[in-house]
């Protein structure tokens, strides 16, 4: 039962991020990425219970990410499949909020520190930039997210993840004080 879909869903509320910010919310999408499930479904994949799996499916229909995209009677009740309300996702809240879930979904995402392969993973720091100095940062860096997801292969290798963002902030500039 393949659901194709060609649809852009704009995020413009806390309530939203916080149904993605979920670590299990987060693997129901990623199943639902493949193709739809039901509750009884995701449960199984999940080894959670199938009150469990209702409670989180509630949340992402209620926020919007998620839909009933077919139903069939099995026995005495109705089977519901779900998939996804979106093929991409653009986020319209506040960039403080914006960048407070893409930080934190990479923390819950981020594998134990004895599991990651650099030293360190990443860096803090603030700079005094000019405008367009800090424009063409920006857009090195969103080249270099497309290089990154260009070079996945999707038959080996290691689950590698990638958080990068510009912003204005009004902390004086720091360098490598947080590398860790």
């Amino acid at each position: 039962m393949a659901v194709q879909t060609r649809r852009e869903l704009t995020l413009d509320s806390k309530d939203q991020l916080k149904a993605l910010a979920d670590r299990t919310r987060s693997k129901i999408l990623r199943i639902l990425e493949d193709a739809p499930a039901s509750a009884k479904q995701l449960s199984g994949m999940l080894s959670m219970t199938h009150g469990r799996v209702g409670h989180h499916v509630k949340v992402l229909r209620e926020a919007g990410l998620i839909e009933v995209v077919a139903e069939r009677p099995v026995r005495a009740v109705t089977e519901r499949f779900y998939g996804l309300t979106h093929d991409r996702l653009r986020f319209a809240v506040d960039t403080a909020d914006r960048l407070g879930f893409l930080f934190g979904q990479a923390a819950r995402e981020a594998a134990p520190s004895s599991q990651q392969p650099f030293d360190p993973p990443g860096a803090f720091v603030t700079a005094r930039l000019k405008h367009d100095d800090a424009q063409r940062f920006h857009e090195r860096l969103l080249e270099l997210v497309e290089e990154f997801q260009a070079a996945s292969d999707p038959e080996e290798g290691q689950v590698i993840g990638m958080a990068v963002a510009v912003f204005t902030t009004d902390t004086p500039p720091r360098r490598g004080e947080w590398t860790e």
